[in-house]
């Protein structure tokens, strides 16, 4: 398990970044001043650091410094809101690897991750996860394609007699278009599937007419 620390003095910021990591399962660390940060970082030698420039006590350039001389594999991210070239080049010259600016997105640390350590992304959980992805081609099932009523049973099965609901299967996703009635039947297939084991998927409401929510209710998976 790859592991972060966040030397950030804003909470709520650090709070929602240690999320977007977290998520991903990643070990994360915080620290809500810049001495903390660099007590962190030598006891815990994490690969990735993000840190803010204002703090109280040490600040960013001076953790940047410090942790450089004493982990230099590990890979310094400043986030910040100052979007100052010589607050930059100064950050780079201090030891940082990048600079990105505030807000921030899983997107752009994703890129700056993958430019600095392109294996920690790409790190499988195990050989027999990875080849099962790799060898799933993409997937598409109609759950239930009819407006307004839904009209269920063997009459209507080959364009299905449930409201809206679509699943996508891709890369290892779970995506679901609309909660129509057909999301019941989505839900216990995939209890079956996946047994007790956590389920993470997206579920995309395409617009609110009640024959795409209908269904929300009766969707297992979301109570368990």
């Amino acid at each position: 398990m790859p592991s972060v620390l966040i030397i950030e003095d804003d909470a709520p910021s650090r709070r929602a970044i240690a999320k977007l990591f977290a998520r991903e399962d990643w070990k994360v660390l915080e620290a809500g001043d810049g001495d903390t940060g660099v007590d962190l970082a030598v006891r815990h030698r994490p690969e990735v650091i993000l840190c803010d420039l204002l703090m109280p006590g040490s600040n960013g350039f001076q953790v940047c410094r410090t942790i450089r001389q004493q982990l230099q594999p590990t890979k310094i991210i400043v986030v910040s809101g100052r979007d100052y070239a010589v607050d930059r080049a100064s950050a780079l010259e201090a030891g940082a690897d990048e600079y990105l600016l505030k807000p921030i997105t899983w997107e752009l640390l994703c890129g700056a991750i993958d430019r600095l350590l392109p294996k920690i992304l790409h790190r499988p959980t195990s050989t027999e996860s990875t080849a099962e992805v790799q060898s799933v081609p993409p997937r598409l099932k109609l759950w239930g394609v009819r407006g307004s009523l839904p009209v269920p049973g063997p009459t209507t099965l080959r364009y299905g007699g449930n409201t809206s609901c679509v699943e996508v299967r891709a890369d290892g996703e779970i995506i679901v278009l609309d909660a129509g009635t057909g999301i019941r039947a989505l839900g216990l297939a995939l209890e079956q599937e996946f047994g007790s084991q956590t389920i993470k998927l997206t579920l995309l409401i395409t617009h609110t007419h009640w024959d795409h929510i209908q269904g929300l209710p009766f969707f297992p998976p979301a109570y368990n």
